[in-house]
């Protein structure tokens, strides 16, 4: 009798130890595959960003461009072009380079003539643009800025990347 409550003692604390190797087993598999919540800390995701090099579009006519030019004082070699185009539905657009805030507004997207609004960037320095509602971040590179005079930012809701930037020295007209 001895010998069996023995055996049925050394099969229970068996049975138990492989019970708690399994437990532990899968509360280590739970916590290795859980990700963790995202945290804001004030820093921003890098989006996507699908570029195009074109300037084989239509063109605005050189009064149009001359005056666009004059009313953002962006006549002078060091300043190009930051147009929004399509797809902003009025979140909060920031731009900023390293020196200083250059543009912080809610963009709508005019569905007749396709574009948002526009401003003036430095073209010596990397350009950010962040985009408030997605948390997203792009940077204009300063030496791709520095060769093109016209950006155009789209976003891009259907494709693979968040934003698309066209780099033209082609002003494509504002008005329909």
């Amino acid at each position: 009798m001895k010998g069996f409550a023995y055996g049925l003692s050394l099969g229970l604390f068996t049975r138990l130890k492989m019970k708690k190797t399994a437990l532990l087993l899968l509360f280590a598999l739970f916590i290795f595959s859980c990700k963790s919540g995202s945290k804001t800390t004030g820093k921003s995701d890098k989006a996507d960003v699908e570029t195009h090099y074109r300037d084989d579009f239509r063109s605005a006519d050189a009064k149009e461009k001359s005056t666009l030019l004059k009313d953002l004082k962006a006549t002078q070699a060091n300043y190009s072009v930051l147009i929004f185009t399509q797809n902003f539905k009025g979140e909060k657009i920031v731009v900023s380079n390293a020196a200083k805030k250059l543009y912080s507004n809610y963009v709508i997207s005019n569905l007749k003539t396709g574009i948002a609004d526009k401003t003036r960037i430095d073209n010596t320095a990397d350009t950010k643009i962040f985009d408030n509602l997605t948390k997203t971040e792009i940077v204009l590179p300063a030496k791709e800025t520095a060769k093109h005079k016209f950006i155009y930012v789209m976003k891009n809701t259907g494709g693979n990347s968040t934003f698309m930037v066209t780099y033209s020295n082609t002003l494509r007209p504002l008005q329909p």
